[in-house]
């Protein structure tokens, strides 16, 4: 397996153009996009300013939007195989969080972007988003966690990342058909 590894401000569309080139200078090839990069934090509603909500539209929605158009170009040249984007979206997106607007916002983007995205790019590219819940990831240090929530939660615990990879691998390895879907992974919480 050949790895190559690369740093890129995503909110520059620049440094993200600098990426796929070496990418496909690199493979020639892409199969798979997994648009992850985010930031999550608490904000008064009183307190955003143009600052603040640029910078989580930047990173949180338009990178996810300037990353798959750089990665269809050279997916859309792939001979034969069907090719996927994955969106990590958020519950955030889909619920409404009043103490984290401009997140939810972009969250929100980010799942009416992988609808039109599913559109434009089928057959060939099929584009899905994730929308965890709260997920604990091993070794964070976890500081926007309220533990007290994960009563809420019908499976009574927040997500592992295996939660959400698992999902991301069945997209990947097992799925043929489904594209333009949201998939929430919340452990029951939305339902509540």
């Amino acid at each position: 397996m050949k790895i190559l590894t690369l740093k890129a401000d995503l909110k520059s569309v620049d440094d993200i153009n600098q990426m796929f080139s070496a990418v496909k200078k690199e493979f020639g090839t892409l199969d798979v996009l997994v648009n992850n990069a985010a930031i999550f934090k608490h904000i008064d509603f009183l307190k955003i300013n143009e600052k603040i909500f640029d910078e989580f539209i930047s990173t949180n929605l338009k990178s996810v939007l300037f990353c798959s158009i750089e990665a269809s170009k050279i997916m859309l040249k792939s001979k034969e195989k069907t090719c996927r984007i994955i969106n990590i979206a958020s519950l955030g997106g889909i619920l409404n969080w009043q103490g984290y607007i401009p997140y939810s916002v972009s969250k929100s983007g980010v799942i009416k972007l992988t609808q039109l995205m599913a559109k434009r790019l089928a057959p060939k590219i099929l584009v899905n988003t994730i929308a965890p819940g709260t997920i604990l990831i091993e070794n964070d240090k976890n500081e926007t966690v309220d533990f007290n929530e994960e009563k809420k939660y019908p499976l009574k615990r927040f997500a592992k990342a295996n939660d959400i990879t698992s999902l991301i691998e069945y997209l990947v390895d097992k799925n043929e058909y489904i594209t333009g879907q949201t998939f929430v992974v919340d452990g029951g919480r939305s339902i509540v």
